[in-house]
């Protein structure tokens, strides 16, 4: 007898936890409806920091292109008692110069914020050539 009173209430007991433990369909929509607007949240915040990451850096380079056209224009006029092939060549690489800071110019003001890869990808070719001409610069300065 006292087998079968065990099971009148340990049958109910199973039945009110199983219950307690499942969650109902509207209860997985509203928590799939939270999980997709957290994951929007952390892309819109993602976007807002990579706009920011992109914006710091160009402004930084744009300043860095401008101290680049003041030496080439200061180079430019400079006074040098060069003359024939030697002040033509001069000239050729201060073009050289002027033409690949033009270039580096426009190249960050085109550049639109596409995605992450791309950005780095961008960057660090960016990165590369703003050093090349930087490099051309002060070996210039140093020679002439």
């Amino acid at each position: 007898m006292k087998k079968n009173n065990t099971s009148f209430w340990i049958l109910p007991i199973l039945v009110i936890l199983l219950a307690a433990c499942t969650t109902t369909k509207a209860e997985k929509v509203d928590q799939a409806s939270e999980d997709v607007q957290n994951s929007q949240d952390d892309l819109d915040r993602a976007n807002r920091n990579y706009a920011k990451e992109v914006a710091l850096y160009r402004t930084s380079i744009e300043s860095d292109l401008r101290e680049n056209k003041l030496k080439i224009a200061k180079l430019q006029d400079q006074k040098t008692g060069l003359k024939g092939e030697v002040l033509g060549f001069r000239n050729e690489k201060i073009a050289v110069m002027r033409k690949r800071n033009d270039e580096l110019e426009l190249r960050i003001r085109q550049y639109r914020v596409d995605n992450k890869e791309y950005w780095k990808e961008f960057r660090h070719e960016f990165d590369t050539d703003m050093s090349e001409l930087e490099k051309l610069l002060k070996d210039f300065e140093k020679t002439m």
